[in-house]
């Protein structure tokens, strides 16, 4: 068959035919002498053409419904959206054209603000005045109801934007993000919800999506189809704060969380896109799964966990590694110590500073009152030995102390803290986060100090010893590290001797 038979057969004009053609809707065989020949295949995928093209269906969307990247009810009814949205908009300027004629107005004398409001004006009331349905301003697109498609994307982009956080306070401000403190936990809660209220409203005003929402095709607009202000973009994430995280208020966020897949299972828009009238659609719709989007999506969140992760491993590591001087060491114990939230400041000679205003009276003594900053003991927490090139080669800590019999106060905690910091602060100067974490030298050194003996550990080259002198104290606690005078009133003294080395 060739063409001019179509074009009787079907009505479907010549240049309609070869149009079809050049934009790869049809694809007719040739003769040996090159003229087209048009298969019976072809004549029914021009019905189908013809059919569609009477629903005013742009081309784009036909080739999309053909390559399957559209479905045919998607397209449908994306178009009946578009039909519907048009004739509501015709009768509606449609009465604005009779009561301008009516009102007999001349150009100079007229007032727009008058027909603003079409439902006021006459014969209104034959008019359905309801919000046309919007579409998504892309061909081919649909809404984006999937919540685990959202869920996903907004996964990735809080993680990222965690992980930014977390490496910000383990790394630079040396915070202990991998413990179980509430004000740093809160505080990094804050801080990363305040990095998202800036760079999401940011990225969605210039590109119209984020990391996330970019693997999982999805994008927003506004009403026009245009990208969001950054005061538009900034409320939207104001409001998923608020509507879908719940303000983070726990128990409560995870009620918000319900509702919000609620309502996207429902395939209704959440408050955040309705009620400011943002498009959020998704160029590839229920197909996201299939097309790995979402398996790239879950890989790259597990990879910004597992970075978070290795951030808190480094983070366990003192700021000056390899071979240190004595100062570093103690600048090492003192971040150390704030990271774990000990009380221990010590100076560039390893004395204790007072960390605050305070009156101290020991074992009985006099009041001795104490400034901010000013040294706490006539003694250094730490002796530190060194090589001829001035880099510390051995820690020693000793505390010792005597109660009168039926002196109160007697009971004794060991250091074990301060043992702990140098083991941080020193064995840290080697290995990786991980291996320092696993770094159990204090624990089986003060584990074993009531054997009588002085107790001997190594680890990653360096050897712990503890030794504990004793008299008028039963057995000690767990790890052996609170001393409890027996019950007779006798005298009580201890001496207890710490020391670190690296091997050589």
């Amino acid at each position: 068959m060739n063409i001019r038979e179509i074009e009787s057969q079907l009505g479907i004009p010549r240049a309609n035919i070869r149009y079809y053609e050049k934009e790869g809707l049809l694809h007719p065989a040739r003769s040996g002498n090159n003229y087209r020949v048009y298969t019976d295949e072809d004549v029914e995928t021009l019905k189908k053409i013809r059919l569609l093209r009477q629903l005013d269906m742009p081309i784009e969307t036909i080739r999309a419904v053909q390559s399957g990247d559209v479905s045919l009810h998607d397209a449908v009814s994306r178009q009946l959206a578009l039909l519907e949205s048009s004739a509501a908009r015709l009768e509606r300027a449609q009465a604005v054209c009779r009561a301008m004629l009516e009102d007999q107005t001349a150009y100079p004398a007229l007032d727009p603000a008058r027909y603003e409001n079409p439902a006021a004006l006459p014969w209104a009331d034959q008019v359905k005045w309801e919000e046309p349905p919007q579409v998504p301003p892309v061909e081919g697109a649909v809404w984006a109801f999937n919540p685990w498609q959202r869920f996903w994307a907004r996964m990735l982009d809080m993680g990222l934007a965690d992980l930014a956080i977390t490496a910000l306070l383990a790394l630079v401000f040396h915070l202990n993000t991998n413990g179980d403190s509430l004000p740093v936990t809160i505080l990094e809660t804050v801080l990363c919800w305040g990095l998202v209220l800036v760079l999401e409203p940011l990225l969605l005003s210039t590109l119209g999506t984020t990391p996330g929402k970019w693997l999982m095709g999805l994008e927003l607009r506004d009403k026009r189809g245009r990208k969001l202000s950054f005061s538009q973009a900034f409320q939207r994430t104001w409001d998923v704060l608020g509507t879908g995280y719940g303000y983070q208020v726990p128990f409560y966020n995870i009620y918000r969380h319900y509702q919000c897949w609620k309502t996207c299972r429902e395939n209704k828009p959440l408050y955040y896109d309705w009620n400011e009238g943002n498009l959020y659609y998704s160029r590839t719709g229920e197909r996201w799964g299939p097309r790995g989007g979402a398996v790239l999506n879950m890989v790259l969140i597990l990879a910004v966990a597992a970075v978070s992760v290795w951030v808190g491993f480094q983070a366990e590591l003192p700021p000056n590694r390899g071979d240190i001087t004595p100062a570093e060491f103690f600048e090492n114990v003192n971040l150390q110590s704030r990271r774990l939230g000990y009380n221990l400041w010590l100076d560039e000679e390893g004395y204790e500073l007072a960390d605050q205003t305070m009156n101290v009276s020991t074992n009985g003594g006099p009041v001795v009152h104490y400034v901010y900053g000013e040294p706490f003991d006539d003694e250094p927490v730490y002796r530190v030995e060194t090589d001829e090139n001035g880099f510390v080669t051995a820690v020693t800590l000793e505390q010792e102390e005597h109660f009168a019999a039926g002196k109160d106060g007697s009971w004794v905690w060991l250091p074990a803290n301060r043992v702990q910091l140098a083991v941080l602060a020193f064995c840290g100067t080697r290995g990786s986060g991980w291996e320092l974490t696993r770094n159990g030298l204090t624990h089986r050194v003060l584990e074993n100090l009531w054997a009588g003996e002085a107790s001997t550990d190594r680890e990653d080259g360096f050897t712990l010893t503890a030794e504990l002198e004793q008299e008028g104290y039963g057995d000690g606690s767990s790890l052996g590290t609170l001393l409890i005078p027996r019950t007779d009133g006798g005298e009580c003294w201890y001496r207890f001797t710490m020391r670190l080395e690296k091997a050589a």
